[in-house]
C-alpha cells in the first residue's frame, strides 16, 4: 500500500519479476487497502508509513488489531532505526525497510528476499547469541498452553532472563497469523532466540521455538549429538494443532533429559503426554490454578498425577529448570 502511484507501479514491477512472490492488489489508500485485504486475503502486506487520510502507523494499529498479519514498512531514506520505524515494530511489524534509493539489481533482490521471507515466516531480525552454557547441552524443555497462554508465555520466558537455558519447543492453541506474531513479539521482549519452528531445524540451548499451526504438527527428537524438530502428519482424531499431547509425547524416548510443563488452557491437551514423560523420569510442573486464566489442562495434568506439582506463573520458569538440572542421562542415543 502506497499513495504514490509511481511507488506503486515501481514496486509492482519489482515483485512482478520474482516468481516466488504475485500481487493480488495495489491500494493508494487505507479505504483501498481494507477492501483489497477483505477480497484476497494476502499472505502478506507491505504498507508505507506516509499515507493520506490514515497514516501508515494508524493503519498498522488497526489491522493488528481486527486482522493480524505479515506486514513489511516500507519509507524512503535510511529510517531502520528511528522512532517510527521503532514504534511500527512495536504494533507488530514484521520489518521496516528503506526503499532502495539506487534501485540495483542487488538491492531489488534483497527487498524480494525480505518480502517473501516475512511472508512466510522466516524473518530473522538480528541473531541473538546462543547460549554457551554446558549443564543443559543435552535437555529439553517442553511447554504446553492454550486459553491465557500468550501472557503467561511471556511472563514464563521474562522470568527466565538471559539465564542459560535449554531449548525449548512451545505449542501454543493458537491460528497461524497469531503464531507467527506472537513469536516475533518474544524474539523482540527477550534475550534468546525465538523464532517458528520447521521441519529438521536442529535446536541449541538458548533456542526458543513456537510449534505453527500448518496442518503437521510439531515432535522432537535427540540425533546426531543435538534435538532437532520434526513435522508428522496430523491425524483425523487430533483436534488441536499444534497438540501438545503429541509435542510431549515424542520426547518419551529421551524423558530421562526433557522437562515438560502446561499452562493455563481449556480441556486437557497435554495430559496424556505428560504423563508418560513422568513414568520414563521426565521432570514435570503445570501452573498453579490461583495464576491460570483456565485452569482446565493444569488441572487435567494434576488430577492424573501427570504433574510432579503445580507453581505460580512468575516462578515456574525457574523451578522446572532447577528440577531438570538433577536429570542425568542414561544413555547417548544416535
Amino acid at each position: 500500500m502506497d499513495d504514490s502511484l509511481t511507488s506503486r507501479r515501481w514496486l509492482g514491477s519489482v515483485i512482478a519479476q520474482d516468481s516466488r512472490l504475485q500481487i493480488v492488489g495495489m491500494a493508494g489508500s487505507a479505504h483501498q487497502a481494507r477492501e483489497i485485504i477483505k477480497a484476497t486475503e494476502p499472505d502478506i502486506l507491505t504498507l508505507d508509513i506516509e499515507m493520506p487520510g490514515m497514516d501508515g502507523l494508524e493503519f498498522l494499529t488497526h489491522l493488528m488489531r481486527l486482522r493480524p498479519m505479515p506486514v513489511v514498512m516500507l519509507a524512503s531514506g535510511i529510517w531502520g532505526e528511528n522512532a517510527v520505524a521503532k514504534r511500527a515494530m512495536e504494533i507488530g511489524a514484521v520489518a521496516c525497510l528503506s526503499k532502495p534509493q539506487f534501485p540495483t539489481k542487488e538491492s531489488m533482490n534483497a527487498l524480494c528476499d525480505n518480502i517473501f521471507a516475512a511472508a512466510t515466516g522466516q524473518h530473522i531480525a538480528s541473531p541473538k547469541p546462543e547460549s554457551c552454557g554446558t549443564e543443559f547441552a543435552d535437555k529439553i524443555l517442553l511447554i504446553g498452553a492454550s486459553t491465557g497462554g500468550v501472557a503467561a508465555i511471556e511472563t514464563l520466558l521474562a522470568s527466565l532472563g538471559d539465564a542459560d537455558i535449554p531449548p525449548i519447543v512451545i505449542a501454543q492453541h493458537m491460528p497461524q497469523q497469531y503464531l507467527m506474531s506472537f513469536a516475533r513479539r518474544l524474539d523482540r521482549l527477550g534475550t534468546h532466540d525465538v523464532k517458528l519452528s520447521s521441519d529438521g531445524m536442529r535446536l541449541a540451548p538458548g533456542h526458543i521455538r513456537i510449534a505453527p499451526s500448518l496442518g503437521h504438527q510439531t515432535c522432537v527428537a535427540w540425533h546426531n549429538s543435538a534435538w532437532h524438530i520434526q513435522e508428522v502428519a496430523r491425524q483425523p482424531d487430533q483436534t488441536y494443532c499444534p497438540s501438545v499431547d503429541v509435542l510431549f509425547g515424542s520426547a518419551v524416548p529421551w524423558a530421562d533429559r526433557t522437562g515438560a510443563v502446561i499452562l493455563t488452557g481449556l480441556g486437557n491437551d497435554g495430559a496424556n503426554g505428560m504423563l508418560s514423560l513422568r513414568k520414563q523420569g521426565a521432570r514435570t510442573l503445570a501452573q498453579s490454578e490461583e495464576s491460570c486464566v483456565v485452569y482446565g489442562m493444569p488441572n487435567a495434568a494434576m488430577s492424573m498425577d501427570a504433574s510432579e506439582d503445580e507453581a505460580p506463573i512468575d516462578s515456574i520458569g525457574l523451578d522446572i529448570l532447577t528440577a531438570m538440572r538433577g536429570l542425568k542421562s542414561k544413555a547417548a542415543t544416535p
